[in-house]
């Protein structure tokens, strides 16, 4: 009998024991960790906040409220304020042009000016609690904002995702609740071991509600790895995506260039009955349990193939082809690069497609993952406080800025700028701009200059290049070709074309007045060959005072040194050249032959004004010809200049002189120049 009490007394006290040790193990030993945690943590941070200062954003607590908790009295005792120390850049450091001592500043006065779009005054308290986790850079963070009615929400999240998650919280200083929601946010982070090793919390302490955009930047601006996912708390993970993505070298190749994102699959459902599959959730479809997120509201993720989505093999990524503004998918994106939510948004209506809306004009094309989605859950939403009106001006706004980047960085007309130019041109007011600005230029493919006309007239047009094969082919398609832009082929252009470039000096192929009449402009390129022409006259004026023709072809066949050669060659120096036409190509050849030196004069209609002193001036043509020995003609081909240099000139001229045309040939009268060559010889 005394045997069976012992043995009694024993079970008992093991049974006691063992509900200790439980007890100890499993809810006494993690709540000392996470005391521990937040006094090592969070109070630091909070300790940088003076009693003044706090006292000035926060309601006094009522004398019947409870104190607050440790690490929110800790707030009470630090220093004056939180500064920001920058410090010089290593490249200015190493010209010694820098200082190693920092410059302090105020991080109220940063943070004011990187969230300069929200209502002031405001309070943003980055990493009012920070988790204790090590993040890879190529991870990714969900970046969300919660209010404090979503609070067991927000640990379902947190509970389903195992990555790190940088959220933002309202605190409105308005109400009288405030130390209550604080104590709330302190047992939510007690609640669940991965809130405190994943989990950044950065406080929003002002009187303005709903200003989404704005918490959604500083969730992402304080994120701790590269890429970024912006997601609602509504809606929860089914699929491990992040494990998915992250193996995929396609899909984070995509990511690492900063212009993709790519989306998730959203569906309703309550929270019992989450799909953990695709299978599942496509059987969960056909039964008609399932459908799609918004299903009453089209324009919003009813842009989303959902036949597409369904149907696409497992591991497939496939881009967004059909895009329309008020499209919000969930995205993961770099974290650098793409535009930020604009903070002018407040309230309900437009404020997240905004943000998709803008990073797609800045050139990001979205991908489905096919094999993930999330899941919806459901709620009442304040509809009263929708605007939409707000939404559009930002539409137009939007797309005037990109445009005007677009064209001013020259991609206007690259595949970057699809994106601008295909919503933009919806819009009805920005449309006509559009077009203006995506105008055609119909060239000649010139080999030599083909890269110099693609930086030029890129970020302005596109450039299409034809080689009609006749005239009348030219005629019938409005194609210019450069060659023949006279009264009946001017007349015959479409009333869309509005300038004719041509690439050279002269422009007698075109009728200028014909254009003209039209309300055609025409652009020639007067400076363009100036040292091309001028160095081929002065190639042809050294051959033939040097008979460099003659003698390679005496040498060509076998002859060398023949007879009578020696007599004919001459040196420059000495002999006159006369320039008909002081003009760009005109003046280089004056500058290239002075170097011998020859003499140089010459006429032009009136007197250059900065000829060098070395240039003689001969007002009159009689008077020049009559001192040449050799004439250079470098004037444009008109009706009044053709046949211009003609028999009474060239009788003028010394027996001998040397007639050097790099104009248009019709400037000389060729038959009276072999007349009067005949006769000299």
């Amino acid at each position: 009998m005394v045997l069976v009490r012992i043995f009694r007394f024993l079970i008992a006290l093991y049974l006691i024991a063992a509900v200790l040790y439980t007890t100890d193990y499993f809810l006494l030993s993690p709540l000392r960790s996470g005391v521990s945690f937040l006094v090592a943590h969070r109070a630091p941070a909070l300790a940088q906040w003076s009693t003044s200062s706090f006292n000035s954003l926060l309601p006094k607590r009522a004398s019947s409220q409870k104190p607050l908790s440790e690490p929110d009295a800790a707030m009470l005792e630090g220093s004056s304020e939180d500064v920001i120390h920058w410090t010089s850049s290593a490249i200015v450091l190493e010209n010694g042009l820098g200082h190693e001592q920092p410059i302090v500043m105020s991080e109220d006065l940063f943070l004011s000016k990187a969230f300069a779009g929200s209502m002031r005054p405001s309070k943003i308290v980055p990493f009012f609690y920070r988790a204790t986790g090590i993040f890879d850079k190529e991870d990714i963070t969900i970046t969300t904002l919660v209010t404090s009615n979503r609070f067991q929400v927000f640990a379902r999240l947190v509970d389903r995702y195992p990555g790190p998650i940088s959220v933002t919280i309202h605190v409105n200083n308005g109400t009288d609740q405030v130390h209550e929601l604080l104590d709330s946010l302190h047992m939510l982070y007690l609640s669940s071991p991965n809130m405190a090793s994943n989990v950044d919390v950065h406080l929003v302490i002002d009187a303005f509600d709903r200003q989404f955009n704005t918490w959604r930047n500083i969730a992402r601006f304080f994120a701790r790895t590269d890429f970024v996912m912006m997601l609602d708390i509504d809606f929860s993970p089914c699929t491990d995506f992040r494990t998915a993505l992250r193996r995929s070298k396609a899909a984070m190749d995509k990511l690492r260039s900063g212009t993709a994102a790519t989306r998730i699959h959203t569906d309703g459902i309550d929270e019992s009955r989450f799909p953990r599959s695709k299978a599942a959730l496509v059987s969960l479809v056909h039964a008609g349990k399932i459908g799609m997120f918004h299903a009453s509201w089209g324009p919003g993720h009813g842009s989303t193939d959902y036949e597409r989505y369904y149907a696409a093999p497992p591991g497939e990524i496939y881009k967004v082809t059909s895009y329309q503004s008020a499209y919000e998918p969930y995205v993961i994106f770099k974290k650098d690069g793409p535009p930020w939510c604009d903070e002018r948004f407040i309230g309900y209506g437009g404020n997240k497609a905004a943000c998709l809306f803008e990073m797609y004009l800045s050139g990001i094309s979205y991908y489905v993952l096919a094999d993930h989605f999330l899941i919806h859950q459901n709620h009442l939403y304040e509809e009263n406080a929708r605007r939409t009106e707000v939404y559009s001006d930002f539409k137009e706004e939007a797309c005037l800025r990109y445009l005007k980047h677009f064209r001013d960085s020259g991609l206007l007309n690259t595949t970057r700028a699809s994106n601008v130019q295909g919503e933009c041109k919806k819009i009805r007011s920005i449309s006509r701009i559009v077009a203006q600005k995506a105008v055609d230029a119909t060239l000649c493919k010139i080999v030599w200059a083909d890269e110099d006309v693609k930086q030029l007239l890129g970020s302005i047009a596109e450039v299409l290049y034809f080689d009609s094969p006749t005239r009348a082919d030219f005629l019938e398609a409005f194609k210019p070709n450069g060659k023949y832009h006279d009264v009946e082929l001017v007349e015959g252009f479409s009333p869309s074309v509005k300038w004719i470039a041509h690439n050279g000096a002269g422009y007698d192929q075109i009728d200028v007045l014909a254009c003209k009449a039209k309300g055609i402009t025409v652009s020639n390129t007067p400076g363009a060959v100036d040292d091309a022409s001028a160095t081929t006259a002065l190639y042809l004026l050294i051959s033939t005072f040097r008979q460099y023709a003659l003698s390679e072809r005496s040498l060509r066949e076998g002859k060398f040194k023949p007879p009578g050669l020696s007599a004919k060659t001459h040196d420059l120096t000495g002999y006159t050249l006369a320039i008909l036409g002081l003009g760009g190509i005109g003046m280089r050849l004056a500058e290239l032959v002075h170097a011998f030196p020859m003499r140089i004069i010459y006429h032009s209609r009136n007197k250059v004004a900065n000829a060098p002193e070395w240039c003689e001036y001969f007002p009159n043509v009689d008077d020049l010809l009559a001192e040449a020995d050799v004439l250079s003609v470098h004037v444009p081909l008109r009706a009044e200049t053709v046949g211009l240099v003609g028999e009474k000139w060239i009788r003028k001229l010394k027996k001998g002189a040397i007639i050097i045309n790099t104009a248009r040939g019709k400037v000389i009268d060729e038959d009276a120049m072999i007349r009067r060559w005949r006769t000299d010889m």
